[in-house]
């Protein structure tokens, strides 16, 4: 046992170790709210740290439980959802989605791509859980409409998503957790994802075309009328706020992707570009803010005050300096690693969870190993957003997309069969990532 000063300090960490453990027992239990596990885990940590001397602002960005880097990322988390809630109501993306269908013509291959691609496009540049929702409940009302099997089309989507969540810092919270926390800007994140994302794209579109089903109730001319019969402007409520929010909507887009350039701040943009959209929408914040989803920005700030409270009594810096043994002094090696281990951990455990635990001290790490820092955070992004796809509880799209699938059909998914459709693509887009991977690691080097 420790005497003096350190008894004190092993003490604290146990404390809040055991916080850590017990929020994510929480987290994973069936029974159990995961945003209430996050948010007691939080106070507890508060309530802990005030005890022992831990203030919850500290003098420095770096001290305290609530950080600066933690808020900003909540901040651009805020910013996305109202936009998303905003274009949602003016009917920006359903308008979309019905506009690029009819050009399929109710053609299965057709509709197979577009639907695909769609859900490539939302997940970039929206994020991965909207994306889910509005194409997979576009999905079943084609499907019940031209009668085609469903299945094929949400599976793809929900593997897609996965692929698509890779493209932009904010399409994935796990991105911006870990982008954040190495300072990879929007344009340096983009310009490797659409490099590592595309082919990835295509690779499990083609994985999936062996499962679409050609054969359909109805003949090709009346599923041609049925198309026809969507109306992409009966979406629409105001056509002049869907215009004037179009304009507001790609406006943010760009400046996201100018972000690094113009030396704005992503959070500023995102709250910015929310609040421009809200004026063009000519709606209200008093209308617009109770439809964001608060349970996930309480869910975050609980894990960011206990991963703060861990750092503030040296667990993160203690695990920092036992993983620049494991991942040695090669820098294509100790990403392989990453990748591997966190992308099999995320099949298992929450992603969300896996990233803002680890992010920090890989970072911590690759500052004393010497490491390239943009190569392990790149295998830690690989990791966490595709593991996800290997069960049905390893990232929240895939979560959504079997709910939607069970409430429309009344048919469960169950494990075996899930890893023999995703879990086998995602096994490939696994490998396909660690030749990227090392490939990027070999030149940047």
């Amino acid at each position: 046992m420790v005497s003096g000063e350190g008894s004190v300090i092993l003490t604290e960490a146990l404390v809040f170790v055991g916080i850590l453990i017990i929020t994510y027992i929480g987290i994973i239990h069936k029974d159990f709210d995961k945003v209430m596990a996050a948010a007691l885990g939080g106070l507890f940590s508060i309530i802990v740290g005030s005890i022992v001397g831990i203030p919850l602002i500290g003098e420095t960005s770096h001290e305290g439980l609530l950080r600066v880097h933690d808020l900003m990322i909540l901040a651009v988390i805020l910013g996305n959802l109202l936009m998303v809630e905003v274009a949602t109501e003016v009917g920006l993306f359903q308008y979309i989605s019905i506009k690029l269908l009819k050009q399929t013509k109710g053609d299965p291959v057709r509709l197979f791509w577009l639907l695909g691609a769609l859900t490539m496009g939302l997940s970039a540049v929206v994020n991965t859980i909207s994306a889910i929702l509005v194409v997979g409940a576009l999905t079943f009302v084609i499907c019940e409409e031209l009668g085609y099997d469903p299945w094929p089309y949400l599976i793809m989507e929900i593997v897609v998503t996965n692929t698509g969540g890779l493209t932009t810092l904010i399409s994935s919270p796990t991105n911006l957790i870990i982008g954040v926390q190495f300072g990879i800007g929007y344009m340096k994140f983009l310009s490797v994802a659409l490099i590592a994302g595309i082919p990835m794209f295509f690779l499990v579109m083609f994985m999936f075309r062996k499962m679409l089903t050609l054969e359909s109730n109805l003949n090709e001319e009346v599923r041609q009328q049925k198309i026809e019969a969507f109306d992409e402007w009966s979406v629409v409520k105001d056509k002049k706020a869907f215009y004037k929010t179009a304009v507001v909507f790609t406006l943010s887009m760009i400046s996201f992707i100018i972000s690094d350039f113009i030396g704005i701040d992503l959070a500023v943009l995102a709250i910015g570009g929310a609040l421009f959209m809200v004026l063009a929408a000519g709606t209200t914040l008093d209308q617009m803010l109770p439809r964001v989803d608060w349970s996930l920005l309480t869910f975050f700030q609980g894990l960011f005050i206990i991963i703060a409270a861990l750092d503030e009594v040296g667990v993160m810096k203690a695990l920092a300096n036992a993983l620049t043994k494991v991942l040695g002094d090669k820098t294509w090696l100790a990403g392989v690693m990453v990748l591997w281990f966190s992308g099999i951990i995320s099949g298992i455990l929450d992603n969300i969870v896996l990233a803002a635990a680890l992010a920090p001290v890989l970072k911590d790490a690759t500052a004393a190993t010497g490491l390239n820092p943009d190569v392990i955070a790149w295998a830690l992004i690989f990791g966490t957003n595709l593991g996800g796809g290997f069960t049905p509880i390893g990232a929240p799209p895939v979560v959504l997309g079997l709910s939607l699938y069970y409430k429309k059909t009344g048919k469960k998914v169950g494990w075996i069969e899930f890893f023999k459709l995703a879990g086998t693509v995602t096994l490939v887009r696994m490998v396909y990532s660690t030749i990227f991977l090392i490939i990027y690691a070999l030149i940047i080097s």
